[in-house]
């Protein structure tokens, strides 16, 4: 029941902030700042995200999706544990008001579309340009496909692929 009542509040939120929200594709050297949200059950290879961020030579914050755990992995990257998601998997309201007051070019979801927490903290992260696997709550503006087996690695090399496409 509680996973109904968040999908509706997440669906609504969404859709306010979609209609609010400046939308601009750009072009991949205008691009400054990245917000990139991966989820712990991803196969993560830290060493590997974190050369693909040197690598893309833009100013990226990893926001790092671990809520079924106590204690956050690591320091150098935003890490949400336990105690930042409310009873209905959304993230609570300090957290959300600390997130609009961030400012970004892209958004890149990585997360499966059953993660609702992550949904609610792309649509809370402001940017011109929202990235994702799929179109649920009609959240991403520019959707990239997964492919089986999923290997966050190459979809980010995907994502980079396509944006560097975009031509204004």
């Amino acid at each position: 029941m509680f996973g109904a009542i968040a999908k509706m509040i997440l669906k609504s939120r969404i859709n306010e902030e979609n209609a609010t929200r400046q939308k601009k594709f750009m072009p991949w050297d205008k691009i400054e700042k990245i917000a990139l949200v991966i989820e712990k059950k991803d196969s993560l290879n830290k060493s590997s995200v974190d050369q693909f961020i040197e690598n893309s030579k833009k100013y990226i914050e990893v926001f790092y999706i671990e809520t079924s755990s106590k204690n956050r992995s690591y320091t150098d990257w935003h890490c949400f544990s336990r105690k930042d998601k409310s009873f209905l998997n959304l993230p609570g309201k300090k957290l959300e008001s600390e997130l609009k007051n961030k400012k970004f070019d892209v958004v890149i979801n990585t997360c499966a579309e059953t993660n609702l927490f992550a949904y609610a903290l792309t649509s809370n992260l402001p940017a011109y340009l929202k990235c994702g696997g799929n179109s649920r709550f009609n959240l991403a503006d520019l959707v990239i496909k997964k492919t089986e087996p999923f290997n966050l690695k190459n979809y980010l090399d995907e994502t980079v692929k396509y944006l560097k496409m975009i031509r204004v």
